[in-house]
């Protein structure tokens, strides 16, 4: 899906390159984010848009509404400079779960079984694993 994204330049020296996807506001979500390069805007405009897609996912909501294609915000958004198209395919994203194998040896999975039995907030090994990765690439 073709998503617009305006781009804020810094005005000082240790600022981050605003990011805005006014599209979501169709929806009643509000989406930004912030890059400290020009190198990683793309990268961080992408990230923030599947994680609002995922966001109204789980809500329940459906992301038809998104499929605006090119539109001008510059009026509505005037302190975004510059905007540009991207795709990014949220169409991959579902609200259903989806089964995959991975290896892990015998010792990592008994921790893992271990810590997540001490834990409720871990409904099962796949859920503290998703939560883990999920962490991780936050960070």
């Amino acid at each position: 899906m073709l998503f617009m994204i305006g781009i804020e330049k810094p005005t000082k020296k240790n600022q981050a390159y605003g990011i805005v996807v006014p599209i979501f506001e169709e929806i009643g979500y509000a989406c930004f984010s912030a890059a400290d390069t020009k190198e990683d805007i793309l990268l961080q405009a992408k990230n923030a848009i599947l994680e609002m897609a995922e966001e109204a996912i789980k809500d329940g909501l459906l992301l038809e509404k998104l499929n605006k294609g090119y539109t001008d915000y510059s009026v509505d958004f005037p302190d975004f400079e510059q905007w540009v198209a991207i795709e990014v395919p949220i169409e991959s994203i579902k609200n259903k779960q989806k089964r995959i194998n991975i290896t892990l040896s015998e010792p990592m999975l008994a921790r893992v079984d271990a810590f997540v039995s001490g834990h409720n907030e871990y409904r099962d090994r796949s859920d503290f694993l998703a939560k883990a990765a999920d962490n991780l690439m936050q960070h």
